[in-house]
C-alpha cells in the first residue's frame, strides 16, 4: 500500500469509529443534546471598601437567596474586625457589617455561586383582571412617592393602554409596549413614573416604576425586583425590572431590555421592593465592585439518565472533580485541540502569515478570562512593552539567551503593571490581564524578538499585516472555543477529537494551492496573464 492509500486508510477509520460512537451513544443510550448539555453558573464576589473616621460605622446590601429561578450556594464573607449580622424578611436578607468607633480602612468580600433558571410564562389571553385581591396586595396596588398613580399624566396613559374587556395579558401588553417605546438612558439616580412619561425616556428604575404605576392604576399588583445582570467581568451598575401578579403567580418583565413575561438565565434577584442596594454610614468614602465569572458546571440529570453504564458522562466528570479538576479546567484543557485546529486551517489552507506557529491560540485561551478585546488590547501593550525594551538591550551587545531571559522579567512587570493600572482607572475588563496571560509567558517574549526582526527586514508594511492576521485568527479561535454549543458536544462526546485528528491528517497532506495563493495568481489560471 502507498503512503497516500495508507492516510486514507487511517483518516477513514478515524471518521468511522467516531461515527460509530456517536450514532452509537444516539441511538442506543438514547443520548439528547437537552440531558447533555451544561448548566451555566456565576461565581459573584462583591468587594465593599471604606474608611472609619472614629465613629460607629454601618454598611448594609442584599444577599442573594434561593428560590424556584435561582440557587445560591458556596456562599463566604471576609471581613476583618468588622460584626457581620443577617436579617430575613419575606421580600428579602439584608447583610449588616458594623463596627463600634470604626477608625481606619475596612475592606468586605462576600462571593458566591449563582445558578439561574430562565423563566418563561404563558399568560392566559381570556384571563380578566380580578376586581379584589386579599388584604396582603394593598401595598402592591397604592401609590407612593415616586409611582404617582393619581397623577393626571399617569391616569391619562392609564386609560390609553387599558384593555376595554379588562383583560390582564393584553393590558399588561399595552404597558409592557408603551414603556418599552421610550428612549432608554444610563442609571443617574433615583427617577419617578411621572418623571419618566414626561421625558419620554428613562434608565431602569424610571421604566419599571412608570410599568409599575400603569399596572395599579389598571389594578394589577405589581412590584419592583432589584438585582444584576451576570456578564463575565467586573462591573459596579445593578439593574431593576418588576413582577407582577397574575393568575397567582408574580410574572417578570423588563421594559428596558425587552423581556415581556419572561427573564434569561443571567438575571440575578438580590430583592424585591423600591429599595437602594447599599446603605451606609455617611462620610466614610464607600465605594464598591462586583466581579463576575461565568462558568459551566455538570447538568445533574446525567446522573439518572445514563444510570449504571459505562458510557455514564456524569461519572467521568465525578472522577475528574474528585482528582481537583474542575469541569472548567477541563473544558479549557478540551477546547484547546479546537483553537489550533483554527491556526492549522489559517495557516495551511487559507495561507495567513501569523507570529508564532500556536500563538494565536495560546492568546485566544488567555483571552478567556478577560474577553476577547480587552485580551487583545493587554496583547500588543505587553509586545509592544518588550519590543521597545528589546532596542537599548541590542546596543548593549547583550547575548540572545539572556537578552529573552531579560525581556520576560519586563513581559512579567509590564502585565502586573497592567493589572494595577486597569484597577486604579477602573478599566474592569483589563484588571485580570496579568493573572490570565501568565501561562504563555516565554511564547510572547520570543514573539516579541520575532516582530523587532520583522520591523528591521521586512519593514513596517509587512510586520503591521502579519500582526493583522494573527489577531484575526486568535479572535476566530477565540469565538470557537467559546461557544457553549461545542464545549457541550465535546464534553458529551469525546470521540470528536478523533475527527479532529483525522481533518489534521489530511490537512497535513495539502498539495493544493492555498486560497491566498489562489486570489494571488487568480490572473493566472482565469487565462487574464500575458504570454
Amino acid at each position: 500500500m502507498t503512503r497516500k492509500g495508507a492516510l486514507r486508510l487511517t483518516i477513514a477509520v478515524l471518521l468511522a469509529v467516531m461515527t460509530a460512537l456517536v450514532l452509537y451513544k444516539v441511538l442506543v443510550l438514547g443520548y439528547t443534546y437537552a440531558n447533555l448539555i451544561p448548566k451555566t453558573s456565576y461565581a459573584v464576589e462583591l468587594s465593599m471598601s471604606f474608611t472609619g473616621i472614629g465613629e460607629d460605622l454601618f454598611a448594609r446590601t442584599f444577599l442573594p437567596v434561593s428560590d424556584e429561578t435561582q440557587t445560591i450556594v458556596d456562599e463566604f464573607s471576609s471581613a476583618p474586625d468588622l460584626d457581620f449580622r443577617r436579617e430575613q424578611t419575606p421580600l428579602y436578607v439584608i447583610g449588616e457589617w458594623s463596627r463600634y468607633n470604626a477608625s481606619g480602612p475596612y475592606q468586605i468580600l462576600y462571593s458566591y455561586t449563582a445558578q439561574i433558571q430562565p423563566a418563561r410564562y404563558e399568560l392566559d389571553p381570556g384571563l380578566r383582571i380580578p376586581d379584589h385581591y386579599p388584604k396582603g396586595f394593598n401595598q402592591y396596588l397604592a401609590a407612593t412617592e415616586v409611582i404617582q398613580l393619581e397623577h393626571p399624566l399617569i391616569r391619562e396613559l392609564s386609560a390609553r393602554v387599558r384593555d376595554p374587556e379588562h383583560r390582564a395579558r393584553a393590558t399588561l401588553l399595552g404597558i409592557y409596549e408603551y414603556v418599552s417605546s421610550l428612549g432608554g438612558q444610563p442609571f443617574k439616580g433615583t427617577t419617578d413614573a411621572v418623571t419618566a412619561a414626561k421625558l419620554g425616556e428613562a434608565s431602569c428604575n424610571g421604566k419599571s416604576r412608570l410599568f409599575i404605576a400603569l399596572a395599579r392604576n389598571n389594578g394589577i399588583p405589581a412590584r419592583l425586583v432589584g438585582g444584576l445582570i451576570l456578564p463575565s467581568g467586573s462591573k459596579r451598575p445593578s439593574h431593576q425590572w418588576l413582577e407582577a401578579y397574575v393568575a397567582g403567580r408574580w410574572v417578570p418583565f423588563d421594559g428596558l431590555n425587552a423581556h415581556f413575561a419572561e427573564l434569561p438565565d443571567n438575571y440575578l434577584a438580590l430583592y424585591r421592593g423600591d429599595e437602594a442596594l447599599f446603605t451606609h454610614s455617611p462620610d466614610i468614602g464607600f465605594d464598591y465592585r462586583f466581579r463576575i465569572q461565568r462558568r459551566i458546571v455538570p447538568n445533574d440529570r446525567l446522573a439518572g439518565f445514563l444510570g449504571g453504564h459505562a458510557f455514564n458522562l456524569y461519572k467521568a466528570l465525578s472522577s475528574f472533580r474528585r482528582v481537583n479538576i474542575s469541569l472548567n479546567l477541563l473544558k479549557f484543557l478540551l477546547m484547546i485541540p479546537f483553537g489550533v485546529l483554527v491556526v492549522v486551517v489559517a495557516r495551511n489552507v487559507v495561507g495567513l502569515s501569523t507570529f508564532g506557529t500556536f500563538l494565536p491560540a495560546l492568546m485566544a485561551v488567555a483571552a478567556r478570562e478577560t474577553g476577547l478585546v480587552a485580551g487583545i488590547a493587554g496583547f500588543l501593550a505587553i509586545l509592544a512593552v518588550t519590543a521597545v525594551a528589546r532596542i537599548p538591550l541590542n546596543k548593549l551587545g547583550v547575548l540572545h539567551t539572556p537578552k529573552l531571559a531579560i525581556l520576560m522579567v519586563i513581559a512579567i512587570l509590564t502585565m502586573l503593571g497592567l493589572t494595577v493600572l486597569a484597577d486604579l482607572v477602573r478599566v474592569d475588563a483589563l484588571a485580570s490581564v496579568g493573572a490570565v496571560t501568565l501561562f504563555p509567558i516565554a511564547i510572547l517574549t520570543i514573539t516579541a524578538e520575532r516582530i523587532s526582526l520583522s520591523l528591521e527586514e521586512d519593514g513596517w508594511k509587512k510586520t503591521g499585516l502579519t500582526m493583522f492576521w494573527t489577531l484575526l485568527v486568535m479572535s476566530v479561535a477565540y469565538l470557537m472555543m467559546e461557544t457553549v454549543a461545542l464545549q457541550a458536544l465535546i464534553l458529551a462526546f469525546p470521540e470528536l477529537f478523533l475527527g479532529v485528528v483525522a481533518l489534521n491528517l489530511w490537512i497535513g497532506n495539502w498539495t493544493g494551492l492555498r486560497l491566498m495563493e489562489l486570489l494571488r495568481f487568480r490572473s493566472l489560471y482565469s487565462g487574464g496573464g500575458k504570454e
